[in-house]
Formats: C-alpha cells, structure tokens, sequence
C-alpha cells in the first residue's frame, strides 16, 4: 500500500505482523503494509488468485496502484514465470516514489519471496522501465508511473489498457481522495471490459464509488481478519458473487456512504447511480 499525499514521499521502518512476518510501517501515518498475513501472502491470496492470472493466456497488462514495497509487483512476476500460457506481461506500478523497493531490497535477506526477482529489484530501482526475456522467450515488462495518482489517472495520460487492476492504496478512512467517484470514473477509461479489479477494501463507500462509475461490483476473498475484499469488473460475468439487489438497502442505512473527500455533486450522482445500476437486474 501507498500514499500520494504531498511531495516528500513515502518512509518506511521494518515490522513484523501478528502472526511473525515481517513486514513494513509507513511513517507518517504509522499504517503497517498487510498487517495481518504478511505481504507476499497477502498479495498471492487476494491479487494473484483473486484476478485469476495463473490461467491466462496471451498477452496480460497489470495494473499495480500503490506498489508501495513491491508485493504485488513480485506476486505478479512469481505468476507470469509458472503460467507459460502468457506471452507477456506488463505490469505498470504507480506511486509516490521508489521508497518502499528500497526498503525491499535493503531488507532482502528477510524476504525470501524476492529471490526469483532478486536480480531485477536493482533494476526497478535505477530505472522507471525495463524489459526482461525468459529463458523461454516470453516477455516481462514493467513501467513505473510516478506522481499522485489523483493527478496521474485524470491527466489524460496515454498507458496499456489493463486486464488486472490490483488497488491497493492506503484505508479510505485515511486517505479518502484516493477512493472517490471521479478517481474510478478516470480509471473505467484505462480498463478492458473484461478486466477484473480487486481491492482488499470492503467499504461501503468505495463499492458505491466502483458501482457509480459505472463497474459491476461482487465479493472478493477474505484475507487474514478481514472482511470479503471486493471485485469489480466493467462487465458482471466476470465476478462469481455480485452483491445482492439487498445491498442497496445496505447503502441508504449506512452512516458511511461516501468517501470523506467526494464533493455534493459526486454525492447525488453515486446516490442516483447506485439506486439504477443494472446489476440489480441480473
């Protein structure tokens, strides 16, 4: 997980989880990164099977919003290397920074989960893109957005259309403008229609959010103590477990239904959208 809040960056000091993983703290906030399970853990659980990526085949563009320490980054380059089925991968990483691979890769005999990526880590690092061939010839690529994501998904930015969306920012308790009507509404333009985006958040103001700009919105994997996580997807047959016509009801009772950072206008549009979103139809 990741913050763009101001231009100084992210920080981060070495901790371990409850269960004894070790893991990282962010400084500013004091917010540990996959707190419970542990990173890689919860990266493999929630991303890798939640998006379905290790029976792909073809070409595939990942989308890793709040690379923070990499988690998702090396879950993702761990499926490519057992799914031969994919030709390419392409995974594009926004954050603030490098902050959180440096970290990585300062720690690295902690995190043994690296060591198939260990090479490339330095190279992530030096330079904001690379291309890497297998043995077998396929292709890994990756490319490094850097900036605040809220002006980075609204600036009209030309990037590969993604097939996974792995959102993986900081709570939207803590950092609301990340999870807003407009962000998703910017991001719907950069997505496949069978692309699947998934969230450890299950907040009811972000599937209101997802649901307005107009994604179909189901149930994810739980991952350690957490409730389900949340899939979204521009077309619904590509989620197991939509949420129910019910969950409407949920949204009106709900004393949290919007992110603290969407304005009136966004308000009544997410109130109106929610109310008529098709997938209460199915």
């Amino acid at each position: 997980m990741s913050i763009n809040e101001n231009e100084n960056g992210n920080k981060y000091i070495l901790v371990y989880t409850e269960s004894g993983k070790p893991t990282f703290k962010h400084i500013a906030t004091s917010e540990t990164l996959h707190g419970q399970v542990g990173p890689y853990e919860e990266a493999q659980s929630l991303y890798v099977e939640g998006s379905n990526i290790l029976n792909k085949c073809g070409e595939c563009v990942v989308y890793d919003v709040g690379m923070g320490c990499g988690a998702q980054l090396i879950a993702m380059f761990h499926a490519f290397f057992i799914n031969r089925s994919l030709s390419k991968l392409t995974v594009v990483s926004f954050d603030l920074e490098k902050e959180g691979l440096v970290s990585l890769l300062k720690n690295k005999e902690l995190f043994p989960y690296i060591n198939k990526f260990s090479h490339l880590l330095p190279m992530c690092i030096e330079k904001d893109s690379i291309k890497y061939v297998l043995d077998d010839e396929r292709i890994f690529e990756w490319i490094f957005i850097q900036g605040d994501f809220v002006k980075t998904i609204s600036s009209h930015a030309k990037y590969p259309l993604a097939d996974i969306i792995c959102y993986d920012f900081f709570s939207p308790v803590s950092h609301s403008q990340l999870w807003t009507y407009n962000i998703f509404v910017h991001l719907k333009k950069y997505v496949k229609e069978s692309s699947c985006f998934i969230t450890y958040s299950s907040a009811t103001c972000v599937r209101a959010s997802l649901l307005a700009a107009g994604f179909y919105v189901g149930l994810g994997i739980a991952s350690g103590k957490k409730a389900n996580s949340t899939l979204a997807s521009p077309t619904p047959h590509i989620l197991n477990d939509l949420l129910p016509p019910q969950w409407k009801m949920r949204f009106k009772r709900s004393q949290a239904q919007f992110s603290l950072s969407e304005t009136d206008v966004a308000k009544a549009i997410i109130e109106k959208n929610v109310s008529t979103h098709p997938q209460w139809l199915l």
